[in-house]
């Protein structure tokens, strides 16, 4: 008999936790497991890429009314009689502007929101939260399943989270699966209560669909000659994209070059402000998100990761996948990936050394063949799929 499978997810926007799930969705063999997918919001490009055995499920009614904007929600709460859910949307709306960090903020807000979500009817043999926060503390409390398991894709010490919140919902998981060796260190530094629960499982990288993948043609807008630069993620502060900015100033009048970044984010109009002060309208370019984004990194020159915070970069690791010469920042995890001088440059957090390291690799090709001839051989890390199927026995 099949087995039940439940994963939970806030949305498939682009990013790096969605773009891993939905790899290992489509790696899954669907002969032994039957997968439903629940998301908070119904969204995101990734979607299209789902393969057909996923049954997406709808929210609950109650948490649909929840999401609305607070007039509605209470409105439509009071009127159907459930004058509790609209108290628990009033006292939600205050919980998330307190003061701290987002993902506290979330945090704060979950006891007013869950009971809108209610308890799925169906019984799981495993549920999987794929991310920290609110999918995990949906999973421990309202998910009939025999086995609870929880992905948490960064280094906890830099998400700005309470702890004392998350313990109480780690407790009920069976299993606290991270990215890399170093967000296991982490993990069981703020958590040693639970160190026999981490598990290492790192983002799946399938090199056959990425380089076939990668075969399109790459439309960057325009017919530029130089050398092209590429940042693939979030426009949010953690991928460091104005750090970015301000590295491209600094070698603006110094080389032939052109940085582009895929991906969209809150920040956007922030890092285009900043673009313009610096008159780089035609040097730094925000392209969007792209479903496909292999062809433009098989076209760059160089790839680029400014950034301040990971768990375990898939830009990264897609970057080693098709040999490009990388440079990225001295996150906290980097070692799992780069080693700095032999397969990649690593630059410190800030925008000077960041423009330092990437000056080498503009005025000096033999660098950059260096770092692809290291590369020739990544085969990335499939293996990684009987690692997950070992949580669900």
């Amino acid at each position: 008999m099949k087995k039940k499978l439940l994963f939970i997810q806030p949305s498939m926007q682009f990013g790096g936790a969605e773009k891993s799930l939905q790899t290992l969705l489509r790696l899954l063999d669907f002969d032994k497991y039957d997968v439903d997918l629940l998301l908070f919001r119904p969204e995101g490009e990734f979607l299209k890429l789902l393969p057909k055995e996923v049954n997406l499920l709808s929210l609950p009614a109650d948490a649909q009314t929840f999401a609305q904007p607070i007039v509605s929600a209470c409105l439509s709460f009071l009127k159907q009689g459930k004058a509790s859910l609209a108290l628990d949307r009033l006292r939600f709306s205050k919980a998330v502007r307190k003061d701290g960090s987002v993902r506290m903020r979330e945090q704060y807000g979950w006891q007013y929101q869950k009971r809108a979500f209610g308890t799925l009817s169906e019984n799981y043999d495993a549920a999987i939260a794929y991310l920290e926060g609110a999918p995990i503390y949906f999973c421990a409390d309202c998910v009939r399943a025999k086995k609870k398991i929880a992905y948490i894709h960064n280094d906890y010490s830099k998400l700005q989270m309470d702890r004392s919140f998350d313990s109480a919902y780690f407790e009920k998981m069976d299993a606290l699966v991270v990215v890399s060796e170093e967000c296991a260190v982490s993990l069981r530094s703020n958590f040693p209560q639970y160190k026999e629960k981490v598990r290492v499982i790192e983002n799946i990288i399938f090199p056959g669909i990425l380089r076939t993948q990668a075969d399109a043609q790459a439309d960057f807008g325009d017919d530029f000659g130089g050398l092209r630069l590429l940042t693939v993620g979030r426009l949010d502060e953690q991928k460091g994209i104005d750090l970015g900015i301000q590295a491209c100033a600094k070698l603006a009048d110094k080389a032939d070059f052109r940085w582009y970044v895929l991906g969209e984010g809150p920040e956007r109009e922030k890092l285009e402000q900043m673009i313009r002060d610096n008159h780089l309208e035609n040097r730094f370019i925000l392209l969007g998100t792209r479903l496909n984004p292999y062809p433009y990194l098989r076209a760059c020159d160089v790839y680029v990761q400014p950034s301040r915070f990971e768990g375990k970069s898939i830009a990264l690791e897609e970057a080693k996948c098709l040999g490009k010469p990388i440079l990225t920042t001295a996150f906290t995890t980097v070692a799992d990936q780069i080693t700095d001088g032999v397969n990649g440059s690593v630059a410190q957090i800030d925008s000077e050394d960041i423009a330092r390291r990437l000056s080498e690799l503009l005025f000096h090709g033999e660098i950059r063949q260096k770092y692809t001839q290291a590369l020739q051989n990544y085969s990335g890390n499939t293996e990684e799929l009987e690692k997950f199927y070992d949580l669900l026995i």
